[in-house]
Formats: structure tokens, sequence, C-alpha cells
């Protein structure tokens, strides 16, 4: 009987780890593509470097609206996971964007968000050929 229940502990530790493994987001416990905070590091860093006469307080209005707009999407996320109505969250995150694109908006003169828009509409290019192709090829 003690063999019977060996076997049935290393069963079920491996199940166990499987699960575990499975559970777990990709590249190196990050979600692919790094996170909300990386992405939207990432962009705020391209505005940075594309737009150069940004003030300081354009700056900090930007930052605030960054960091609003990650706590933002985070709370979203973890509300919209209890559903799996896909069109429901598509449509919230366009929102979404769209408050955070009007507070931009706000922040920059015409010239600057020109640049924004830009930077916006690359990486949504970007984004939906990422979707439209999920292995990069």
């Amino acid at each position: 009987m003690q063999p019977l229940l060996k076997i049935l502990f290393h069963v079920f530790v491996l199940v166990i780890s499987l699960t575990s493994a499975n559970a777990q987001p990709g590249r190196g416990g990050r979600p692919p593509g790094g996170g909300l905070e990386e992405m939207l590091s990432r962009e705020k860093q391209a505005l940075y470097e594309q737009v150069t006469d940004l003030s300081e307080d354009q700056k900090l209005l930007l930052d605030g609206i960054y960091e609003e707009f990650a706590v933002t999407l985070k709370e979203t996320f973890e509300e919209m996971r209890q559903t799996n109505d896909r069109e429901a969250r598509r449509e919230k995150m366009r929102a979404l964007r769209k408050e955070k694109d009007g507070l931009i908006a706000d922040v920059l003169n015409e010239e600057q968000y020109a640049t924004y828009t830009s930077l916006a509409s690359r990486r949504g290019r970007r984004s939906r050929e990422d979707n439209s192709n999920p292995n990069g090829q």
C-alpha cells in the first residue's frame, strides 16, 4: 500500500506543479509586452523623445495623466476579468483611451498633440499587426 501512496503523492505534486506553471504569465514572470506599467512607460518615453519642447508643467501634468491611467487600467482589468465579454472589454478600453487622449490634448499644443496622435496611430498599427499574427511571423 505504501508504494501506491508514494505514486499518488508524486502525481499530486506533479499536477500542482503543472497547474502552477501554467498559471504564471510568460517572459520570466511578466505578462507578454512587459505589463501595463512598462507599456505606458514606453509610450510616455516615446512622447517625451518626439516632443522635445515640453515645458516642466506639461511634463508634470503628463506624468499625472499616465500614472492615473495606469491605476485605472489595473482596476478595469481586475473588474473585467470577471466577465468573458470581449466586446464589453474592448469598448471599455476604447473609452479609457479616448479619455486619456482628451486629457493629453488639453495639456499639449496643436503641434505637440499631432505628434502624439502620430505616435499613437503607429502603436495601434503595431498592436493590430501583433494581434493578427500572434507568433510574430
